[in-house]
């Protein structure tokens, strides 16, 4: 049977991001060509950068960026097992 998604090849190229503090945040997928841009530049860039139709985006208030910006400062994550490394609520105490 031939492989319907091409790009696809292995496990290793799993693409799946994961969002670990999602609670003030939205997801969006652009879908017009009115101009909007990433809430952060690029490394090396003094400019912010399009985000195009098509294109998902997370936005928290006025801020939005695209998923590459994400998870450089952190928003997301493409570790499965965030949720074991990630800070915990204290445990209750039995009385």
């Amino acid at each position: 049977m031939e492989d319907s998604f091409p790009d696809y090849k292995t496990r290793e190229d799993d693409i799946r991001v994961y969002f670990p503090h999602h609670e003030e945040w939205t997801i969006h997928i652009k879908r017009t060509w009115e101009k909007q841009y990433c809430y952060a530049k690029c490394p090396g860039e003094d400019y912010f950068h399009a985000i195009l139709a098509g294109e998902i985006y997370i936005q928290r208030g006025d801020e939005k960026y695209c998923l590459d910006c994400a998870l450089r400062h952190g928003f997301l994550t493409q570790d499965r097992l965030f949720w074991q490394r990630g800070p915990r609520p204290p445990k209750k105490m039995p009385m």
